[in-house]
């Protein structure tokens, strides 16, 4: 059973998902007033989140300001992808061995980013892509490597918003297809076939951002 969330949580997740869906876009100022009121809370788990969101570089407090919104530049983008893809496919390598079926039939229900869904909604589509990795790593069991790999998720938000809106909804559908890939590897117990697909799932998401960023002006405009 699933521990209900704090109020200090539920505003930090919202904060998350508004950055996440752009509504509140790279270097805007907000402020504990404007807070306070989206999200019907008190002062003090609104301040607790938002020390929190500076912790975790979504923000950055400005005395007699506000809070400014991080621009998250290409350079941490990058680390970013590259850390997922040593963390996650060592994770992969260990658990593949020792699968279940019911978990082989947890992976299928989580198999398409795109099923059921007529909007392409760049949000929807990152939360199932986000739902797939972080379920192949709660399978491996290593509670302090889904940390990681779950706070990298979360910082995610940022770069879908800022760079990753356009290449997604060009490309949704090949967004799925890796997921595809990676089960059927593990089906065929290919351990090595399914690391690769994972591998590559991620480095999907690196190329369309590159290719956006080296032929897109506004992107290489926004990014130092």
């Amino acid at each position: 059973m699933k521990e209900r969330k704090t109020l200090k949580e539920k505003v930090v997740e919202g904060i998350y998902r508004d950055v996440e869906e752009g509504f509140y876009k790279p270097n805007d100022i907000i402020n504990e007033g404007e807070i306070i009121e989206r999200y019907a809370m008190s002062k003090s788990p609104v301040r607790e989140a938002l020390i929190e969101l500076c912790k975790d570089g979504v923000l950055k407090s400005i005395p007699r300001v506000g809070y400014q919104v991080v621009q998250i530049s290409l350079k941490e983008i990058l680390d970013l992808l590259e850390v997922r893809i040593d963390l996650e496919t060592a994770n992969l390598r260990r658990l593949a061995p020792r699968l279940t079926e019911k978990d082989m039939e947890e992976l299928r229900q989580l198999d398409t980013i795109t099923k059921d869904n007529d909007v392409r909604t760049v949000t929807i589509h990152w939360d199932r892509n986000t739902d797939f990795h972080l379920k192949l790593c709660q399978l491996g069991g290593n509670v302090y490597l889904c940390g990681v790999i779950e706070t990298a998720l979360r910082k995610s938000c940022q770069y879908v918003a800022q760079y990753f809106q356009e290449a997604w909804n060009k490309n949704a559908e090949s967004n799925s297809f890796y997921h595809k890939a990676v089960i059927e590897a593990l089906e065929q117990e290919d351990t090595e076939k399914a690391i690769e697909m994972l591998r590559k799932d991620i480095l999907n998401v690196k190329q369309q951002i590159q290719e956006n960023y080296f032929f897109n002006p506004s992107f290489r405009d926004g990014v130092r």
